[in-house]
């Protein structure tokens, strides 16, 4: 089993937009590991709810010791989490799963949801002007995220359904015109399904390597309950996604 079970004390907790909130939690050993990409499994402070809930690390301080998660409430588990108060003591296992491939010149990141939360790890340790990234939602008051991103990317990129923030689309609309204006090294996705089928698709035709952060449900984030598999691409047979990923080459899965 990789990663630690460690508890940590709750330093930040608020809501930061529609369903959504940002923690951030005292975890030495965890913050010290962590990668981009890579996902903590939080157990929530409630006898009725025995299953962790796998949530994408948005952000660690290895020098503070802070671990940053950004999760959204979707079902009685996160609703019970977002009661959780500071000073509260809260119980995670990580950092777990694959992380993102780093190592090049012109990384374009995309995101859309709370799969942005990996795209903001990534571009909070990347080089200064090494990442573009965009991002979307369906209007202004969901694009928040725009303010949590370092002044150091390439370019930011935002773009609404309805036109009332940035550029009127969707957030893979933008991507084929910046493949031609730029040069582009890799680009990592983390986000609803169809999201990052079209990123994938746009960027093998733009022979463009790609890598894909999926989202499933987990019960043990170990590799053993089987409840997160995807189907691999070549035919044969599943992966894990708590285990063999959720980071993947997007040649490697079915998307």
């Amino acid at each position: 089993m990789s990663g630690y079970v460690e508890k940590g004390i709750i330093r930040i907790h608020k809501q930061v937009g529609p369903e959504i909130w940002l923690m951030q939690i005292e975890l030495p050993r965890i913050a010290k590991e962590a990668k981009p990409g890579q996902f903590v499994h939080v157990k929530v402070n409630d006898p009725r709810y025995i299953l962790r809930r796998p949530i994408s690390i948005a952000g660690a301080d290895a020098g503070r010791g802070m671990l940053e998660i950004i999760y959204r409430i979707v079902g009685t588990g996160t609703e019970a989490m977002s009661h959780m108060k500071v000073g509260d003591t809260i119980d995670c296992l990580g950092p777990l799963g694959t992380s993102f491939d780093m190592d090049k010149d012109h990384i374009v990141g995309v995101g859309g949801g709370v799969g942005i939360a990996p795209i903001l790890f990534m571009s909070r340790r990347a080089k200064p002007g090494q990442m573009t990234v965009v991002i979307g939602g369906r209007n202004k008051e969901e694009v928040f995220w725009k303010d949590l991103f370092p002044d150091s990317l390439k370019n930011l990129i935002v773009t609404t359904d309805d036109g009332s923030y940035g550029i009127k689309g969707f957030s893979v609309s933008v991507l084929p015109e910046l493949f031609k204006k730029e040069k582009v090294d890799e680009v990592c996705v983390c986000g609803p399904g169809i999201m990052m089928k079209i990123t994938a698709q746009m960027a093998k035709d733009a022979d463009v390597p790609c890598q894909v952060s999926m989202e499933r449900r987990m019960g043990c984030g170990i590799g053993t309950c089987l409840g997160c598999v995807c189907d691999r691409k070549d035919g044969k047979g599943h992966y894990k996604v708590c285990e063999d990923g959720p980071v993947f080459n997007a040649e490697e899965v079915v998307l």
